[in-house]
């Protein structure tokens, strides 16, 4: 066992270390995880003004965003959801279903293989651009199965549920780092014993204008949607969808290993000279 930065860490050759070990997804303009790594080798721009999410009428809503393909497509009855059901939830509670299962395949392994085992469920997740919608909407369908399609909470316990799985299943909210604290979170859950591998995963949809709209007031997205990181022309981010899974286990337990996750580690320590945002 060695440290870093103060924190006791097992090293990569430790059978114990560990690893990512099956990796899903779906990115802007990118089906999946190869496609998206194709486009950015190829220097494609993935942000685009395209008005598929909703028409640019607003003058103080950028209108350069990165945005997924194809979200109505899902297979209902394989996930044990009913057409009714299915119409109802977020469509990123529908992709992250998919993405997990295809996560578990990426890693080699079988759904019989996880079933009734001690893997927890991470989920970075920070807002449902749908929740208003369906809050609001009547709807013949019962109210109960409406809440469970759009509530924060169930987004991980229905991947647990779907996968038959018995280690936590946490939804964890911190803005924008939220998948990165579910990263941190899973690693501390493995090493203290509380789970034996860990799906974690990110997701982000940009359904609702007005919330982009918020952004936007708030000051911190770029007028002309353009990113331009460490450069003095910056003037904020542009907003993208994503729904990213990766699957972790144990170096000695795992049949294909992406990387080693030497170690995590948060920063959010309270009070900021500079303002609650940072």
């Amino acid at each position: 066992m060695k440290t870093v930065h103060g924190a006791a860490v097992e090293p990569i050759e430790s059978e114990s270390s560990i690893v990512i070990t099956g990796i899903s997804g779906k990115y802007p303009r990118s089906d999946n995880v190869q496609e998206f790594a194709d486009n950015l080798y190829s220097k494609i721009d993935l942000v685009d003004d395209k008005e598929d999410r909703w028409r640019h009428t607003h003058p103080d809503i950028p209108k350069r965003l990165g945005k997924l393909n194809t979200l109505a497509k899902f297979d209902a009855g394989f996930f044990g959801y009913s057409p009714k059901e299915a119409h109802t939830m977020d469509p990123q509670h529908r992709i992250l279903l998919e993405h997990c299962y295809e996560a578990v395949l990426d890693a080699g392994l079988h759904l019989d293989d996880l079933r009734g085992s001690k893997t927890g469920v991470f989920i970075g997740f920070s807002m449902s651009e749908t929740e208003t919608y369906w809050t609001y909407k009547k709807t013949r369908m019962p109210y109960k199965k409406v809440m469970l399609g759009f509530t924060r909470s169930m987004l991980a316990l229905k991947i647990a549920y779907a996968l038959d799985l018995k280690g936590p299943a946490v939804t964890v909210d911190t803005a924008c780092s939220s998948s990165m604290y579910a990263l941190d979170w899973a690693c501390k859950a493995i090493r203290q014993g509380q789970c034996d591998s860990a799906i974690v995963a990110g997701t982000n949809l940009t359904l609702h204008p007005y919330i982009t709209l918020q952004f936007a007031l708030l000051g911190v997205l770029a007028p002309d949607g353009f990113c331009r990181p460490f450069d003095k022309q910056a003037s904020g981010y542009s907003r993208s969808e994503a729904n990213a899974v990766i699957l972790l286990q144990k170096a000695k337990d795992s049949k294909r290993i992406y990387a080693h996750v030497v170690n995590t580690k948060t920063n959010c320590d309270g009070y900021k000279l500079e303002g609650i945002t940072f």
